[in-house]
C-alpha cells in the first residue's frame, strides 16, 4: 500500500504575514533612525559653516589691526554721521573700536608725516554693532595721496560717500577686549593687543544654530 506524503514546505499565510510586520517595523525604526542621523550630521555641519563665518568675519577685523598702530580713543577724523550727529562721537569700549590703520597711497606705500622717524598718517577704521549687523565705518584723513574713502550709513550714502562695509549680520554676541604688553587688561588707547569675540546665530530649519569665535591680534610696531 502506498504512503501519502502530508510534510509540507513554506510558509503559511499567517506565518508570512508575521514576517511582513517584522520587517515594516524595522523598516520604519531604520528610517527614523536615518532620518535623525541625517537631521544631526547636517545641523553639525551648519554649525562648522557658522563657525567658519565668524572666522572670516574676525579675519578681517584683524588684518585691519596688523595694519594699524593702535587704537584710538576717540575717532581723529569728522565723522558728519557721528553717533548722536556727534563728528567725534565715536568711543573705544567694549562693544566699538577705533583702529589707527596706516593710511597708503596709490602705489600701495604708507603716507609718512615724519619721514625720518617713520611716522605714518593714519585713518580711522571704526568697527561697531548695529541691530545684528557688524559693520566697519572708513574715516579718511582728507590728505593728499591717501586713497582711503570716508564710508557712510546705507541710508546716506552716495557716490562720493559709499556704504559701510557689512563684516557680519546675525550678530548676537560681539566683545572688544584691550591688553597691554603684559597680558594685563588696559584703556583702549594703551592696547598693545586686542581681544575680539564674536556670535553668529541662524535659523537650520526650524532649529536656531549658534556659533562663536575668539581671537586675539598684536599690533603692528608702529
Amino acid at each position: 500500500m502506498s504512503r501519502v506524503n502530508t510534510d509540507k514546505n513554506g510558509f503559511t499565510l499567517v506565518e508570512l504575514i508575521v514576517v511582513l510586520l517584522i520587517m515594516s517595523v524595522l523598516s520604519i525604526v531604520l528610517m527614523n533612525f536615518v532620518a535623525d542621523w541625517l537631521q544631526v550630521s547636517s545641523e553639525a555641519q551648519a554649525e562648522v559653516n557658522l563657525t567658519s563665518t565668524a572666522q572670516l568675519a574676525l579675519d578681517k577685523v584683524t588684518n585691519d589691526i596688523m595694519l594699524s598702530g593702535s587704537v584710538d580713543a576717540t575717532n581723529r577724523w569728522p565723522d558728519p554721521n557721528g553717533p548722536g550727529g556727534n563728528e567725534y562721537g565715536w568711543t573705544s569700549n567694549a562693544q566699538t573700536l577705533i583702529l589707527a590703520k596706516v593710511a597708503i597711497n596709490s602705489s600701495g606705500q604708507p603716507i609718512f608725516t615724519d619721514s625720518s622717524d617713520y611716522v605714518t598718517l593714519k585713518d580711522d577704521e571704526v568697527y561697531f554693532l548695529s541691530g545684528t549687523t557688524l559693520y566697519r565705518r572708513t574715516l579718511a584723513s582728507g590728505q593728499t595721496g591717501d586713497i582711503a574713502v570716508t564710508t557712510c550709513p546705507q541710508s546716506d550714502a552716495s557716490s562720493s560717500c559709499p556704504p559701510d562695509n557689512v563684516v557680519a549680520t546675525g550678530v548676537t554676541g560681539w566683545s572688544v577686549s584691550y591688553y597691554g604688553i603684559n597680558g594685563d587688561v588696559v584703556s583702549p588707547a594703551d592696547a598693545r593687543s586686542v581681544q575680539l569675540s564674536i556670535t553668529l546665530s541662524s535659523q537650520y530649519g526650524s532649529q536656531p544654530i549658534t556659533a562663536s569665535y575668539t581671537t586675539r591680534m598684536v599690533f603692528r610696531n608702529e
